[in-house]
């Protein structure tokens, strides 16, 4: 009933052509798992197998495929199962690595022909139309029979009647500026390399947006808005030319050929309590859980450690390369990703890949045409801090217990980690880190900061600032009557554009740029 509510609510609002979904696409489509939960848990078994593709049409005598599938990007790609490929605004498949005829894949009328970009990514589809309306295909590492279409996308629970991926409507939606992840994995490690079990699955679409020094990521279990972000590499300031992501592990590439990867969703964020355990105390190596569901309720397995995994920058690559990258998985833990990056090496066209924790590239040549231009600017020059936007102008200084001031600079709140300045009465400035992490919502909200506060779960962390030395006896007295005696004290952060309000402190940090 309420998904029905939704969708007819949407209808009457929307009474012009391309503001809202097509409707001839489902809401919830039949063949899922647990009706409306595309994506949860993996797919179900194919009736037939691959014999399934035999059932549908054969590709137009006239459309041109590639030989081989090597990428996942917004024209074409690829799960252990199928390749996928988009050809005047409809789908075509085959089994992966088969070499066998291209099939077109059974797309809803109204929405066949008019697909202009698309991702694949362990067992879904999106397709994104001229609007940039997103539609899922669901059941992807099964057979034929089993696919299945919806339109919904955002919360409560994948109910919402439908949503657009930013810019969509532009040339963006057929670029490297975002792409489909759907995480599947068993394991993944966290910050302080305890190993923890993945049960259900995640999915989400992740874009550069503004001048691609932002990234947003959205949930399909999340209010339908671009509220969320990854907090880009660099502070915030890396401008990203090009961005793939594969089971929730993100890379963005500069126009100088400089990468970086994360492993980050809404679960490894640290922002999702319902099926995870987090710490941002020091723990130390712990058994890892049977399951998931045991670990997130027996504390004799570790939480997951906070802040977040943070990004790690990539070895550059060793000859020529366009801006087209791809990542995808290899194994069952989320740590096994591969990285590709389409280039040319002596004269002979291919790409350079390496596993996500190599350091050295290897080539394989395919002798077909470079999808993109060669990257004028790449070279061996680590050139990551190059052309970096501008930092954030958010300046906020406030009061603390004892007279002591907090003062945060360049304040980007999608950041998990903020330098921040501790002053004590005498004067002594004492630099030490504050953690955030973007808090579970139920309604939507703008992008960015505004006058509505955004609530961020954290820490104020004084390790940095060495409180156990003798000489800074104020500090550790400071941390025994204010923070409990703990050099990492859990907060909440309430983040305004003019205010920042730090609980249980009870302090207000006001703008002062």
């Amino acid at each position: 009933m309420v998904a029905s509510c939704l969708v007819t609510g949407a209808q009457s609002a929307a009474a012009e052509p391309g503001s809202q979904p097509l409707g001839c696409v489902p809401a919830i489509g039949s063949p899922q798992l647990i009706p409306p939960l595309p994506g949860l848990f993996l797919p179900l078994p194919s009736v037939r197998g691959v014999s399934e593709f035999d059932d549908l049409a054969t590709a137009p005598a006239d459309l041109e495929f590639p030989p081989s599938i090597e990428f996942r990007d917004n024209t074409k790609g690829f799960n252990d199962f199928v390749e996928v490929v988009l050809r005047r605004g409809s789908l075509y498949a085959r089994p992966r690595n088969s070499n066998a005829v291209w099939r077109k894949v059974v797309t809803p009328g109204c929405l066949d022909g008019g697909i202009v970009a698309t991702s694949v990514n362990a067992n879904m589809l999106v397709a994104i139309d001229r609007k940039g309306w997103i539609y899922s295909m669901d059941n992807l590492l099964s057979g034929p029979m089993l696919w299945n279409w919806t339109r919904s996308y955002g919360g409560p629970i994948w109910l919402w009647p439908g949503f657009t991926i930013p810019d969509g409507g532009s040339d963006q939606v057929s670029s490297s500026k975002w792409a489909l992840s759907h995480r599947t994995s068993s394991s993944f490690v966290d910050a302080q390399g305890n190993t923890h079990p993945l049960t259900a699955g995640l999915v989400e679409i992740v874009s550069l947006t503004g001048d691609g020094s932002r990234i947003t990521y959205q949930d399909p279990w999340l209010p339908a808005d671009l509220s969320y972000e990854i907090g880009g590499p660099e502070q915030g300031r890396f401008i990203s030319e090009s961005l793939s992501v594969s089971g929730s592990v993100t890379v963005v590439m500069n126009r100088y050929g400089d990468m970086y990867t994360r492993k980050y969703d809404l679960d490894l964020a640290g922002s999702n309590h319902i099926p995870e355990r987090y710490t941002w105390q020091p723990q130390g190596p712990a058994a890892q859980a049977p399951n998931q569901l045991v670990e997130r309720f027996d504390s004799q397995y570790a939480a997951v450690s906070l802040p977040a995994e943070d990004w790690r920058k990539q070895p550059k690559i060793p000859g020529e390369i366009t801006s087209r990258l791809s990542i995808q998985d290899t194994g069952p833990a989320v740590e096994d990703r591969e990285l590709r990056v389409e280039g040319r090496r002596d004269g002979r066209t291919g790409y350079w890949h390496k596993g996500l924790a190599d350091q050295v590239w290897q080539f394989s040549a395919t002798d077909e045409p470079l999808a993109q231009p060669v990257l004028t600017g790449n070279s061996a020059r680590d050139q990551s801090r190059a052309n970096l936007a501008p930092e954030s102008p958010l300046t906020y200084r406030g009061g603390l217990p004892a007279d002591w001031t907090l003062r945060v600079e360049h304040f980007d709140w999608a950041q998990t980690k903020h330098d921040v300045e501790l002053v004590s009465p005498t004067g002594r400035a004492y630099p030490v880190q504050l953690y955030t992490t973007d808090g579970l919502r139920l309604l939507p909200r703008a992008a960015g900061l505004d006058n509505n506060p955004r609530g961020l779960e954290g820490a104020l962390d004084l390790r940095s600032a060495e409180p156990w030395l003798p000489e800074k006896a104020e500090l550790a007295a400071f941390m025994s009557r204010h923070l409990n005696g703990q050099q990492v004290y859990e907060v909440t952060v309430h983040a305004t554009e003019s205010q920042l309000v730090i609980d249980p402190l009870g302090s207000i940090l006001n703008r002062t740029d």
